[in-house]
């Protein structure tokens, strides 16, 4: 029985954004699927991946969590055999996670978004260089086109009993992010198992594909290993 990565887009993104990772967890025999979140609430977006587990079946499933991905993958990841949070929301017990939202996200981030009068969030082109600081230009170019607008919201009630509380759990710290705060995430990948620094920007399905698809293999294969 081998691993299979089950992986999930931040906010305004979609299923597409994974897809450097998606090539290159193929060529190391890893099966991997990038969800779709419906972005229309939390609590849909919570369904979608509880459902998304479920779909895969037997296969052990490392649940892969992007920056707001964190939240529903922490209410809703509990089927799953391993977490891995990359930038990723990670909500404590008894925390408000909007409460955290001012210490969270960088200031330049907030003004690169606006809410619509129908109460969509809606990235602004400023965004680019703020979430794809150091990725490759013709690829955040494309990604630019594809931003959807999003209903969902950071839930102001704590998430009870989040999945990492129950699940052995990674977090990815990504040391050039100019979209979360390099020390809100250090502070989520100290209660975690395992904590991984990578040398990039907030998006390193963009620009560090080779090396989270290193460590997403080893995820998988750790899911995959049965004790005697």
């Amino acid at each position: 029985m081998s691993g299979h990565v089950l992986l999930v887009h931040g906010a305004n993104h979609d299923g597409w954004c994974w897809a450097p990772v998606l090539e290159r967890l193929d060529r190391a025999g890893i099966r991997a699927t990038a969800l779709d979140l419906p972005l229309t609430s939390f609590a849909d977006d919570t369904d979608a991946v509880r459902e998304a587990v479920r779909a895969i079946g037997a296969d052990p499933v490392v649940l892969v969590a992007h920056s707001y991905g964190g939240l529903p993958v922490a209410a809703g990841g509990h089927g799953a055999s391993r977490l891995v949070f990359v930038a990723a929301r990670m909500p404590a017990p008894g925390e408000s996670p909007a409460a955290l939202t001012p210490r969270w996200g960088h200031p330049e981030f907030r003004a690169a978004w606006t809410v619509r009068d129908d109460g969509a969030v809606t990235l602004t082109p400023a965004a680019t260089d703020v979430l794809y600081s150091g990725s490759p230009r013709n690829l955040t170019t494309l990604a630019a086109t594809r931003w959807r607008p999003m209903w969902s919201r950071v839930p102001q009630e704590p998430i009870t009993a989040p999945a990492w509380t129950r699940l052995p759990t990674a977090y990815v710290v990504c040391t050039g992010d100019r979209t979360v705060r390099v020390d809100a995430q250090r502070a989520c990948a100290a209660q975690a198992d395992e904590s991984i620094e990578l040398d990039c920007d907030h998006s390193p399905f963009f620009s560090a594909p080779d090396t989270l698809t290193e460590v997403l293999t080893a995820q998988a294969r750790a899911a995959s290993t049965v004790p005697a």
